[in-house]
């Protein structure tokens, strides 16, 4: 199928650009995040992310198990992002149509933060989600860590095992997590998307909000903050809670795929089949 960058704003951005950028890199990031609770069983979140200076295209897919949610909320929506544009497009590969979204109205919609309407930080998230999957008046918590001897290939990542166990008397969280050294690619890709999304937020007055990869040195903390573990070395490929949450039973994450490739202006477009349609986000 012949892809093409949106008609108007789109169109003639990309393919200018496209000279400059045709021997450059570009990444392509790959994550799935799921949980399984009972009742509802497993629900799997995908994103897919592509990102290039001054570009960037982000998708995510859900997958519930349950036949039902599959109906109610098997999605696939995307956006792409272009630097130096005053609108963002938005899409669905459901429904096969996008719509643009002033920058102004992107970043007012709860994407960031203001000095008087902060997110949690990032102790109190995890502080909260412990209470919720540990009852802290089941008397003393004990803590246990230990670190695999051997690496293990996890989706081409040569990775670490490390496995902590928070317990009281009436419940216990075990962590699993592979670590890399370091993933100097991810760092690459957090930065070119700062620069992104720095360039188009008209707000200078107000951050923008970052997402968090679950640790269980945040739960340790949370937990005793005079804890004495040795720390987690590298970053996180791969984690996995397993609770005895009434309702969560398994939570993980990992990294299927992150690599890079030539510039490829086709990444960062949408089929020309897609119809336009005006929407209020």
């Amino acid at each position: 199928m012949k892809y093409i960058l949106v008609r108007g704003l789109f169109f003639k951005s990309i393919f200018f650009t496209f000279q400059l950028f045709a021997q450059n890199m570009q990444i392509k990031y790959l994550s799935e995040f799921y949980w399984d609770a009972k009742v509802i069983g497993r629900v799997i979140i995908e994103k897919e992310e592509y990102i290039a200076p001054g570009f960037l295209k982000m998708n995510s897919k859900m997958y519930p198990k349950s036949w039902v949610l599959r109906k109610m909320f098997s999605e696939s929506d995307g956006e792409i992002l272009i630097k130096g544009e005053k609108n963002i497009l938005r899409y669905s590969e459901k429904d096969e149509e996008y719509w643009l979204i002033n920058v102004s109205e992107y970043f007012n919609m709860g994407k960031i933060d203001t000095a008087s309407q902060r997110p949690l930080s990032r102790s109190l998230f995890f502080s909260l989600i412990f209470e919720s999957l540990i009852d802290t008046l089941g008397g003393k918590i004990i803590m246990q860590r230990e670190e695999a001897s051997q690496l293990e290939n996890i989706n081409g990542f040569r990775a670490k095992k490390w496995t902590t166990t928070i317990q009281n008397s009436k419940k216990k969280l075990l962590f699993e997590e592979w670590l890399v050294q370091q993933l100097s690619l991810k760092d690459t890709l957090d930065s070119l998307k700062l620069d992104i999304m720095g360039s188009l937020n008209p707000y200078s007055e107000r951050n923008i909000s970052t997402s968090y990869v679950i640790s269980s040195d945040d739960f340790v903390r949370s937990a005793d903050s005079t804890a004495v573990l040795d720390s987690l070395e590298g970053m996180i490929v791969q984690a996995k809670i397993y609770t005895e949450h009434e309702f969560f039973k398994t939570i993980s994450f990992e990294i299927k795929e992150l690599y890079t490739t030539s510039f490829d202006a086709a990444s960062f477009t949408i089929p020309e089949t897609y119809k336009h349609i005006i929407k209020k986000d």
